[in-house]
């Protein structure tokens, strides 16, 4: 290929190159941060479960201290 028309096609092609690149990631940008509503119900659900297990932790917690008082330093 002609050096005289590798200079001019360059010159049109890279703006449009870094258009694009910087549209791509700003779209990307604007959907990674939102999530769907089967997620945010299954994150809801997933919280709930976990203050569950959390209340039993502190009841079996509970039972050892008042069982094995010196539970936590063995």
């Amino acid at each position: 290929m002609d050096m005289g028309i590798l200079i001019p096609l360059a010159a049109i092609l890279m703006p449009l190159g870094i258009v694009w690149v910087s549209l791509h990631y700003r779209h990307l940008n604007k959907t990674a941060g939102t999530i769907t509503d089967d997620q945010a119900m299954e994150l809801t659900q997933m919280s709930k479960i976990a203050d569950i297990l959390d209340q039993r932790v502190a009841v079996l917690e509970r039972i050892l201290d008042d069982e094995v008082p010196d539970w936590r330093e063995k």
